[in-house]
């Protein structure tokens, strides 16, 4: 038999070996930090902002003025209108279209630039006098640049132009009215005073012309006669020679009419008559009134068409009268004699 091992124990088991731990290092605690000097931090700071300030102050506004200088001092194009001004011939007219004004782009300093006036540039002048039908250029050297500024470019360069003959003519003066008198009321006669004048103008436009108008006179609610100045409105391109003004004399008058009243009924009137006992043939008449309109309008419901009847008529014609006309209506009836007899 196998002898056990003398490293049994008791229990059958050698004892347990212990295991020996190599010992751990702490690390060396790290070095301790300096404290913040916050006293030198204010005073750094203070020094920085507080000290000197005049200097400071001063260095700033010279930065800015050289910064704007220097922005002022770049040249800058601005673009303006100039009006155009024409000399003209005494015997020749200009029938094409006019230049009114021109763009012109002017260069130069921003601070010169931005307190730049229009008015400073002047009109431009262009002398047509001896010009002849075709194209004239606009140039720089008709514009005065003032001080400090440049003439950069200019819109339009050119412009056509084109003549014709002037000529003289004497046209009718036509007067222009509106509204209406008031009613009752017309204008029977609008004439001025002078009725013609001349004008002047380009052959072909003289040539189609035959009157010239006024301005609007107004008849509006008008029932008396009056006397107006009016001021002449010529056409484009024509000019009047003289006076541009003409009296105007409006004539107002009450307006006359004719009315006619179909089958008006007839009356019998008589003393001591009944009307309802005698009998008229015909029975109805047609009545024309003539007169001022507002007399002839005021008689229509005032008028009364009748015969009269003297006791003892036993049938016979008779002649119609119309009672309650006024002074100045005139009257005509159709028939005018009507035949009368006692009812049956």
């Amino acid at each position: 038999m196998r002898q056990r091992s003398q490293t049994i124990g008791t229990l059958g088991r050698s004892p347990a070996r212990s295991v020996q731990r190599p010992p751990q290092v702490q690390p060396d605690p790290p070095p301790p930090t300096p404290g913040v000097d916050r006293g030198a931090v204010r005073r750094w700071l203070h020094g920085a902002f507080a000290e000197n300030l005049g200097l400071k102050f001063l260095s700033m506004v010279l930065a800015v003025t050289v910064f704007l200088l220097v922005n002022d001092d770049k040249a800058r194009e601005i673009t303006v209108r100039v009006p155009v001004a024409y000399s003209l011939p005494d015997d020749r007219v200009l029938v094409s279209e006019r230049v009114e004004e021109v763009k012109v782009t002017i260069k130069g300093p921003w601070r010169r630039l931005r307190k730049f006036d229009e008015k400073e540039l002047g009109r431009i002048s262009i002398d047509l006098r001896a010009a002849q039908n075709g194209e004239i250029a606009i140039t720089a050297d008709m514009i005065t640049a003032p001080a400090g500024v440049t003439i950069a470019g200019i819109s339009p360069r050119s412009m056509r132009v084109a003549f014709d003959k002037r000529t003289e003519k004497l046209v009718e003066v036509q007067p222009t009215v509106a509204g209406r008198p008031q009613h009752g009321y017309i204008a029977l006669e609008i004439k001025p005073v002078p009725p013609t004048i001349k004008v002047r103008g380009a052959d072909k436009l003289i040539a189609a012309l035959t009157s010239v108008r006024t301005r609007e006179i107004s008849l509006e609610g008008r029932t008396e006669t009056f006397t107006s100045t009016s001021q002449l409105v010529p056409p484009d391109g024509i000019e009047v020679v003289g006076a541009d003004t003409v009296a105007v004399h409006v004539q107002i008058d009450e307006e006359l009419v004719t009315r006619k009243f179909p089958a008006v009924v007839v009356g019998v009137k008589g003393e001591g008559i009944d009307p309802n006992k005698w009998s008229v043939t015909p029975r109805q008449v047609e009545i024309t009134l003539t007169g001022a309109l507002l007399s002839v309008e005021k008689t229509k419901d005032a008028m009364s068409p009748v015969v009269k009847v003297v006791p003892g008529d036993k049938g016979r014609e008779a002649e119609v009268v119309v009672e309650g006309l006024p002074p100045g209506v005139g009257v005509r009836i159709s028939p005018e004699r009507v035949r009368i007899a006692p009812a049956k």
